[in-house]
């Protein structure tokens, strides 16, 4: 009998329940011609994308043939940068006249904040009004809105991270136990799966420990079981000086946090040099059979694990678990993030052509043909019609009804710029696992971070 969790067929009937409950009743929209002003002359434009992560390149494979399809002046070239470089080099690129005609801005990123502040991207509100764009994403976009009332960058997928993938082999191995629901009730418990696992000779949980933030995804699950609503609401917003501080770092909820993520490090869960490894690394560790269960997301099961099911070296099917709760009695979920988003700078030597494939690229056609089609990803818009979304992958669909199910929460790093959350916390967590800090140390110093953000600015 496999230990893991399924989602059963029926639950699948529960899909329509994340994608509906923002969704407005939009029809007919449709993406006029573009402006003559833009002229027929040929124009080559630069896109970024990442290299790893929800398949980007084969979003904008598609939709970039079809809109040269449409304009067969243009020509567009494509810029990958890695995962590292997007939050933090990239700025440089961005601001240099070598920059792309629409870049990769991840919203918790320090590049995007500087971006922003130097007012170095282009307003995008002219194509939003066009199509009705900020009612089609639904409440999500009410984040995208700066001070100015102008938006500067969109989000074009939406994905879940902080999913325990699980291999029902391994476990049934072991003899590992996972609860019935999914959820592991306490570290405790998480803990004592991990022992069982490593005896059997498997890894309990195989993370990318060295990454820059996947010991803070786990951080952004187990908080808000440990936090109030009101708690963690004030967290998410309190580095802006306008809204005042009611929640402070060093209060019971984050300590307790804290202290079970360095027991889960001393517990023995993670794969042997998980310190030293990054997410691709503990995936290929996990698709080759070695660890119980791995720490990812949604784009998984339409990239790595369909790769290297065909390749013959993942001979499973995995199945879901959630990380821990912190309190006893609460349920830790999946976090939803829209953080990586696109904008055109200002140093972009092509702005109209760059606001005109945007605005194609976040279109319901566009939206259709390149995330959902293309990458196999969920739209960030609402408005594409559940009976299209049949080429999402199977273990999209049963984190998707588990969240139906049990719901989801907005992470604390993805919600925060990146250099007050993410980038900040997640190498004293780390320094945490290794056994060189404490929790007090931690929350002490992201109060102290705290109030020098809102004294001082990003």
């Amino acid at each position: 009998m496999k230990s893991s969790f399924r989602v059963s067929g029926k639950s699948v009937v529960a899909l329509s329940a994340i994608s509906s409950a923002f969704a407005l009743v939009l029809s007919g929209l449709s993406i006029t011609p573009a402006s003559a002003a833009l002229g027929t002359e040929p124009v080559t434009l630069t896109v970024q994308h990442e290299t790893t992560g929800d398949r980007p390149e084969e979003e904008w494979a598609a939709v970039g043939k079809a809109f040269v399809k449409k304009y067969p002046n243009v020509t567009i070239k494509y810029s990958p940068i890695t995962n590292e470089a997007k939050g933090g080099p990239n700025l440089q690129v961005l601001s240099s006249d070598g920059a792309p005609d629409i870049a990769l801005l991840p919203l918790n990123s320090n590049v995007y904040t500087q971006m922003v502040k130097n007012k170095a991207l282009v307003p995008l509100n002219g194509i939003f009004a066009a199509d009705n764009t900020v009612a089609r994403i639904g409440p999500p976009a009410a984040a995208l809105k700066q001070a100015d009332g102008k938006y500067y960058a969109t989000p074009h997928v939406v994905v879940y991270y902080n999913v325990l993938w699980t291999n029902p082999d391994a476990i049934a191995k072991s003899k590992a136990k996972i609860p019935g629901s999914g959820h592991f009730a306490s570290v405790a418990q998480l803990v004592a799966f991990g022992k069982a696992c490593k005896k059997a000779g498997y890894a309990g949980l195989a993370i990318g420990g060295k990454t820059n933030f996947q010991a803070s995804w786990m951080f952004d699950s187990m908080m808000p079981t440990a936090v109030s609503a009101k708690a963690l609401n004030n967290y998410i917003n309190s580095y802006k000086p306008d809204v005042p501080v009611t929640a402070k770092w060093t209060d019971p909820g984050v300590l307790k946090t804290l202290d079970a993520l360095g027991a889960i490090a001393k517990g023995g869960v993670y794969q042997n040099g998980y310190l030293g490894m990054d997410l691709d690394q503990a995936t290929a560790y996990f698709t080759a059979g070695k660890s119980c269960m791995l720490l990812g997301g949604t784009w998984m099961p339409g990239g790595a694990f369909d790769s290297e099911t065909k390749k013959g070296a993942m001979k499973f099917t995995p199945g879901l678990a959630v990380l821990p709760s912190v309190v006893a009695g609460k349920k830790a979920t999946y976090t939803p993030y829209y953080g990586d988003a696109y904008g055109v700078p200002t140093k972009s030597k092509n702005q109209e052509w760059a606001l005109e494939l945007l605005r194609y690229f976040m279109s319901d056609e566009g939206q259709r043909i390149g995330a959902l089609e293309a990458a196999g990803n969920l739209p960030v818009v609402t408005t594409i019609p559940q009976s299209l979304y049949t080429k999402v992958p199977q273990g999209v669909k049963d984190v998707l009804a588990l969240v139906a199910a049990y719901g989801s929460q907005s992470g604390w790093t993805s919600e925060v710029p990146g250099a007050y959350g993410q980038t900040f916390i997640n190498p004293l967590i780390q320094k945490l696992q290794e056994g060189k800090t404490t929790s007090a140390e931690i929350a002490k110093a992201q109060q102290a971070k705290l109030e020098d953000v809102r004294k001082n600015g990003l």
